[in-house]
This record gives C-alpha cells, structure tokens and sequence, in this order.
C-alpha cells in the first residue's frame, strides 16, 4: 500500500474525475418532473475506510451526489473516514450542521448510522448495503447476486483452465450474494469447474488483493472476479502483471487493465443515490428498504464486455438478463440458496 500510495495520491483526483464523468452521463430519462431545488438543501456523505478515490461504491456514491448536484441546484458534501471510530463522528458532526440528507456508504456503518439516526430524528439518513429499522433511515439495498450470477456465466465461457476465482473484500451480506451468484453463474454453465474462493478481510488495501488473487491464478484460475472495493485494484495488478484476466465490480473497471479486465458487475450506488436526492427535492423521501436490481436499473454489466469477449458469449449474457429479469432464472443469494440450486441450463 505504502508503495502506491504517493503515486495514487497524485493521480486520484485525475482518476476521481474520469469515474464521475463516465458515471454522471449514465441515468434514466423521464426525469424533467423534477423541480429545481433551492441552494439551501444539502445532501452529504460519509465514506468507509477506503474513502474516495476506492474506484468503487464510495466513489460511485459521490458520483451520485455530482449528478444531483448539476441536475437540482444542491450543495454537496464528503466527509472522510479513515477508521471506524469516525463514523459516529462525521455522521454527527453533518447532523449538527443541520445537512438535509446524511449518507453512511458501506456495511460497516451501520451501527454507526442506526446510532446516529436515532439521536437526529429529524434528519434524514441513506444507508449503503445496510438496513437500519427506523423511519428517518432510506437502506440501499442491490441484489448483487444478479449482477455476480452473469459474471458467472462469463467466466465460465472464457476460461481456459476450467478453474476461475473470486475475492472478496470482507465477508457481509452483500459480499456474499456476490460469491453465491458468482459460483451459481459458473455451476449454471458447466458445474465440472472449480471456484477458487478467498477473502482479503478488507477492503481498502491493493495489497491484501494482490496477496489473494496471486496464489489463485498459480493454482490454475485464469480468471478472477473481485468483490473487495479498493482492495480489487491489487486483484486487477495481479492480473495484469501476470497476462490473466480479472472481473470488475460497482463500475466498468476496463480502463484499469483493458486487456485484462473482461467485465464488471456494475453496482449503480450512484443511481440509488441520485433517486434518493431527487425524491428529498421533491418531498418524497421516505425511509425504509429500497432493494435495486436488474429491473430497477440498478444492477447490470459493463459496456466493454464486448472487448474482450466474442459475440457469443454476449448473446448469452443478454438472453440470461432478460431471464432474470423476467423471473425466469432466479440466482440464489445466500449460502443455503446455493446448496438447494439446481441449475436449470441455459
């Protein structure tokens, strides 16, 4: 980490930049109903360890907040966090401030958002892949496991070896529908080959990816999908150093290593953000669970999947989309939904 660290810093703002722009031109149409919000409104955010700059659901976050702020007339603001110790802190200190929408990113803070929301009743607070019980409280919720399911599938037709992996930054909820639906994706197409599976107990730290994704790929994988935030960037280092290839996550993360990088489940945080500012313009925010996937247009696959993969395989991406997305395939999210999959072929 320490090795890239003053090379990353430099170029983070650069990089920073290239993800919203890609990110902020992607949303639904249908949205001039929305009523242009006065300078007062406020909507900010409070990372997880990784903070911007993770090329994944923190800088996604912000991407959606961008967005927001170009399309509504809002003020924005981040609030770093480097350890947990902060997040009761930041989110507080943005209460205090009386922002209008206080966003906590990433499962972690949790407990830190449902401590907080209880303390401010009267501030509105979004939660990443978290669900909090209280009516001030909007949990972002993705069936990751839909997007991780077509990984799947593409893995299994582009490897070579029979044997592909996966990293996971550390296990949670939404971790680990990424894991099930990336292992009953590739059991779907063909159950003889092997799931290298591991966690980095991370997700901030290239290296910890780097340490994981190494011994896979020398175990035979030649191809990896990593679900672990900023810690994927080592897993897409691995891959390129080493000629493999790696799967992306949260966004399309070809412009990494775009020899390398096949594909990428895309996890539209920005999306899910952006609509819960747009309903805070309008007066429509509530709390409870809001769950985005294949038909909510939050969960989908990265556009240059066709660089790298022959036409075939994304023809077959396209007929299992549209499967999922009309019941017909349901991808398991859980461990105990994967034991009872029983592929039906595609």
């Amino acid at each position: 980490m320490e090795q890239m660290g003053k090379m990353g810093k430099r170029i983070f703002v650069c990089v920073l930049c290239i993800v919203c722009f890609c990110l902020v031109g992607v949303y639904a149409t249908g949205q001039k109903d929305v009523v242009q919000a006065s300078e007062a409104i406020t909507a900010a955010m409070v990372t997880n360890q990784s903070g911007l700059g993770d090329q994944s659901f923190n800088d996604t976050t912000y991407a959606g907040l961008v967005k927001a702020e170009q399309d509504f007339g809002i003020r924005k603001k981040v609030v770093e966090s480097r350890e947990q110790a902060q997040y009761v802190p930041n989110l507080s200190a943005l209460a205090e401030e009386k922002c209008d929408l206080v966003i906590g990113v990433g499962f972690m803070i949790k407990d830190a958002v449902k401590e907080t929301a209880a303390m401010y009743p009267e501030i509105n607070f979004a939660l990443v892949d978290g669900v909090v019980d209280l009516p001030n409280v909007s949990c972002l919720l993705f069936k990751e496991e839909q997007g991780a399911f077509l990984m799947g599938i593409i893995a299994a037709k582009m490897t070579k070896t029979g044997i592909v992996g996966f990293v996971g930054g550390m296990s949670s909820p939404s971790t680990n529908r990424f894991e099930v639906g990336y292992r009953a994706g590739v059991r779907t197409v063909d159950p003889s080959i092997k799931v290298l599976i591991s966690y980095a107990g991370t997700f901030a730290d290239p290296a910890k990816g780097q340490e994981q994704a190494i011994p896979q790929y020398a175990q035979g994988a030649d191809i990896i999908f990593h679900a672990s935030g900023m810690t994927g960037l080592g897993v897409i280092n691995a891959a390129k150093s080493l000629g493999k290839y790696a799967i992306g996550v949260d966004i399309d993360q070809n412009y990494l290593a775009p020899d390398n990088v096949i594909s990428s489940a895309i996890k539209r945080v920005d999306t899910a953000v952006y609509n819960e500012v747009r309903k805070l313009v309008n007066g429509e925010f509530t709390g409870g669970v809001h769950t985005y996937g294949i038909n909510e247009g939050g969960i989908d696959y990265a556009a240059s999947t066709s660089r790298n993969c022959p036409q075939t395989v994304i023809d077959l991406v396209e007929e299992v989309k549209k499967k999922i997305a009309s019941g017909a395939i349901v991808p398991p999210a859980t461990y105990d939904e994967l034991a009872a999959y029983n592929p039906a072929g595609i």
